[in-house]
């Protein structure tokens, strides 16, 4: 069923990072699903919930569980196996960028920019087509809340959004983990962030992710500006062999 308002239609995004801008790590990752039916989205994950508290086999664990809620770097591997196997049976789409940290682009960049400034350049790549593209419907955007140094995240968005107002619809809201669909992203941003980041990643992540594949609209690598996508050619369609080639 399609959400709308008034005549338009209502696209909800919920968007989360991984990786860290000024840290030794090697990637950063920013990621959004777009969805026009959240509820179900929900519902499928407080139905997984129910599940574990009621299970047996989590049964020594589960109070950890829901407390924790799902969220990838904190679930042990049998939660994650449960989220995983639930992904690619929902409505949505999903849309990266990536930045190689190793790459001189990123290391160019991070001489003229701060942390907030960075920050605010990967989610715009992120964020700008995906508002441009649906300029015609009610956009509602949900956004993990974040420290940045700076600037607040809360400032980045008002900058961002300015550029919409009197022209596209559009609202946003910084929420915490108790906003259930950000585990979908958070969860997407882990595989990516796993693959790219282990010397050996786990065979069963890869086939999570070509699990997931087909639910990938878009990844770009901001540091070579290449794009990915299912209407590419068969060299840059999404497909993993295809992004750890061009990393």
């Amino acid at each position: 069923m399609i959400n709308s308002y008034g005549d338009k239609k209502i696209n909800y995004f919920y968007i989360d990072e991984s990786g860290n801008i000024n840290n030794n790590s090697n990637i950063f990752i920013h990621g959004c699903i777009k969805t026009d039916s959240p509820q179900t989205i929900t519902d499928a994950l407080l139905c997984l919930k129910t599940d574990i508290e009621s299970s047996l086999y989590y049964e020594e664990i589960k109070n950890k569980i829901l407390k924790q809620g799902f969220h990838a770097t904190e679930n042990n591997m049998d939660v994650r196996t449960e989220v995983y196997k639930i992904l690619p049976l929902l409505d949505y789409r999903a849309y990266f960028v990536i930045t190689n940290k190793s790459n001189d682009f990123f290391i160019e960049k991070m001489r003229i920019m701060d942390e907030s400034e960075f920050f605010a350049y990967s989610l715009t790549k992120l964020l700008r087509d995906r508002v441009e593209s649906h300029k015609n419907d009610k956009n509602i955007f949900f956004f993990e809340t974040i420290e940045l140094k700076k600037k607040s995240l809360k400032t980045i968005l008002n900058n961002f959004f300015s550029n919409y107002v009197g022209r596209i619809e559009c609202e946003f809201h910084i929420v915490g983990k108790e906003e259930e669909n950000l585990a979908i992203i958070d969860y997407l941003n882990f595989l990516f962030y796993h693959i790219f980041t282990e010397t050996t990643p786990y065979p069963r992540m890869k086939s999570n992710f070509n699990l997931v594949a087909p639910k990938i609209a878009l990844v770009n690598y901001s540091h070579n500006n290449i794009f990915f996508s299912r209407q590419k050619k068969e060299e840059f369609q999404v497909s993993l062999q295809n992004l750890i080639k061009n990393f």
